[in-house]
């Protein structure tokens, strides 16, 4: 009767993550699998339009002149926003190319700069996304990411100001490390209590986050507070040995974090398609009641996504960046507040995609 049972399980969980077949995915348009961030792309973009022309006195005032003025004053008024934005987080193309065919470097560095910058602003929600999309995935909606963030910042800080002594090889790593281990301690307490009592891990997620705030704010204004700082809670300046590289001098602040975000992209996506843990998650995310009867774990399989090391790992790489990035090589209780929630629309436009927002997993 157990062999029938579990055989019967084994079934169960087949049908559960096959999924479409093949040939199926293979014939599925294009568009629909980027629709719907594209569309979620395009929506913004119309309600930004809308906003920025009811919220503008000159569309008024060129309306009250005639209709025709009205539209242009749109056109205008939408465009120069627009244009603001895109060369803010692209750059502009006519600047780049001048700067390549010229012989200032500075004018380079600063013409590629807005592109960079947005891949630093970038890297700590590619982590918030990659958190976020491994708690769905277990059928969890994690809202405690931001209070991992605040826990693991206080645990790198701490190890990166106070070890002396070590190479950078030793000293970032550890560093690292210890930011990792924070945040997954911080995020085991959520998901202990959701696999154990039953407690809602939303309710328990966002109670978790206020604690990691008040925690931080009273170790950076005591414990961890830098000598001489006036009273303001701010941590003592890292080690050198501890910061994240740099590829460029000042004042691009393009860093290794970046390239550490997309190789963990791709391991989240290998170990959830290419490995048993992976499956026997997203089991136990798609059906609960079927990996039981099939004798999976779904008490592991709901604390493990709930305290991941890369929650805190994304801290120490989102806040730690090097010495010569102004206020970065610091901690301070500001740094990323509403990062979570920043986090949570990316799986949710990716089709629920666990890659950060990166990949497709088809």
């Amino acid at each position: 009767m157990s062999e029938k049972k579990k055989d019967l399980g084994l079934e169960i969980l087949k049908e559960i993550n096959e999924g479409q077949p093949k040939d199926e995915q293979s014939r599925k348009p294009f568009l629909g699998k980027a629709g719907i961030p594209l569309l979620a792309i395009f929506t913004g973009l119309v309600i930004g339009a809308l906003l920025i022309a009811v919220t503008s006195q000159s569309v008024y005032a060129a309306f009250s002149e005639s209709v025709g003025k009205g539209f242009s004053a749109i056109f205008n008024e939408v465009g120069t926003a627009y244009k603001a934005l895109f060369t803010s987080a692209i750059g502009d193309p006519v600047r780049m190319v001048k700067a390549v065919g010229g012989d200032d470097v500075r004018e380079i560095r600063q013409a590629f700069n807005p592109f960079l910058e947005s891949l630093v602003q970038s890297t700590p929600y590619i982590f918030a996304g990659l958190a976020v999309a491994l708690g769905f995935r277990s059928g969890l909606f994690n809202i405690g990411v931001e209070g991992q963030l605040f826990i693991g910042a206080a645990c790198a800080t701490w190890v990166g100001y106070t070890v002396t002594g070590l190479p950078a090889w030793i000293h970032m790593p550890l560093a690292f490390l210890a930011g990792a281990l924070g945040g997954a301690l911080w995020g085991f307490v959520p998901g202990l209590l959701k696999a154990k009592t039953g407690g809602h891990e939303v309710i328990n997620t966002i109670m978790m986050n206020w604690i990691a705030f008040r925690l931080t704010e009273w170790l950076l204004s005591g414990p961890m507070t830098r000598e001489g700082s006036g009273g303001m809670p701010i941590s003592p300046l890292i080690q050198k040995t501890a910061e994240i590289p740099q590829f460029f001098p000042a004042p691009i602040r393009f860093h290794l974090g970046f390239f550490i975000a997309l190789l963990v992209a791709y391991l989240i996506w290998w170990l959830l398609f290419k490995t048993t843990w992976g499956l026997n998650l997203r089991t136990v995310g798609t059906n609960p009641r079927a990996a039981r009867y099939a004798g999976l774990s779904t008490t592991k399989s709901i604390i493990v996504p709930g305290s991941q090391p890369q929650h805190g790992a994304r801290a120490f790489l989102g806040l730690r960046l090097r010495q010569h990035c102004p206020g970065a090589d610091r901690q301070h209780p500001s740094r990323r507040r509403g990062a979570c929630f920043h986090s949570l629309r990316h799986p949710a436009q990716r089709r629920n995609a666990d890659d950060g927002g990166l990949l497709h997993p088809n």
